[in-house]
């Protein structure tokens, strides 16, 4: 059953708990996922199942889009739903679309830098932010590079704006939502978000939590360029033996034998080298 899911994933699970729960559904220890949603988060989860988790590298840096309602003049402790939420205290002139707009391209598209939520699973000293943050440990949190490619507003009406946007990994929809919202008004927060994709994978090929029933090969899954080997060679490769074939230098390619995935091998003097065998 090595291969992953696609999954939309519903309000109120953690990733961690989806892959408890396909844990269970294919009886393997070995799940994980290729980045994290936030329990209030819906929306595109990649699972990788069995052997197949070694490949999770490969997905991790993926652009990833996302849907997101933001509520201006109020905040939380997590800057979502899941704590208190504090309304805040601006009386002037409600922001105008323009302005909304104005702000977003001046400050929020292209490289930016952006503060990680301290509930979050960013980890500082070997430790977790969030569980730092529930033991009311204060540490402080460094401001991390980000980039945002694309970002539309879909609906505004104060003090709520609807957005989507495109970014790089290691993008924070709740930060971006402080961020906006201090820009704005003072304060804001993220009340909605939805992963519409990972790299060119969507959510209308996702399935729901409780009907996944099968794997999908990593060819379907893998951007790497595919290479299809005879099945003499199979032995070479599972047994991590280096065999000739030509290639470019360097390049690494997703090994296939009979259109099934094999792993993962790199080009190196003239042969093929395995490095993850699946």
């Amino acid at each position: 059953m090595d291969g992953f899911l696609l999954i939309d994933k519903p309000v109120g699970f953690t990733s961690f708990d989806v892959c408890a729960k396909m844990r269970k559904a294919f009886d393997t220890r070995k799940v994980g996922h290729t980045g994290t949603l936030d329990p209030f988060a819906t929306g595109l989860l990649i699972v990788a199942i069995g052997k197949c988790t070694r490949l999770i590298p490969f997905l991790e840096k993926d652009r990833k889009t996302y849907r997101t309602k933001i509520v201006l003049n109020q905040t939380s402790e997590t800057l979502d739903p899941e704590s208190e939420i504090v309304q805040g205290d601006f009386s002037g002139d409600i922001p105008t679309l323009e302005q909304v707009q104005e702000v977003l391209e001046t400050h929020f598209k292209g490289k930016i830098t952006q503060i990680p939520p301290k509930y979050s699973a960013l980890k500082v000293g070997g430790k977790k932010l969030c569980d730092l943050a529930r033991k009311g440990i204060e540490v402080e949190i460094k401001p991390r590079e980000a980039e945002v490619f694309h970002i539309k507003i879909l609906n505004y009406s104060y003090p709520e704006i609807e957005i989507e946007l495109e970014a790089a990994a290691g993008f924070y929809v709740r930060s971006f939502a402080r961020d906006l919202g201090e820009k704005l008004v003072g304060s804001g927060m993220c009340q909605e978000l939805r992963r519409l994709k990972v790299g060119n994978l969507h959510i209308d090929d996702a399935d729901n939590i409780e009907q996944v029933s099968t794997t999908i090969d990593p060819k379907h899954i893998i951007t790497l360029d595919t290479r299809e080997i005879e099945t003499g060679r199979v032995q070479d490769f599972v047994s991590g033996r280096a065999f000739p074939l030509p290639g470019v230098e360097g390049d690494r390619v997703l090994v296939l034998v009979g259109g099934k995935s094999l792993g993962v091998g790199e080009f190196k003097d003239g042969k093929l080298q395995p490095r993850i065998v699946l």
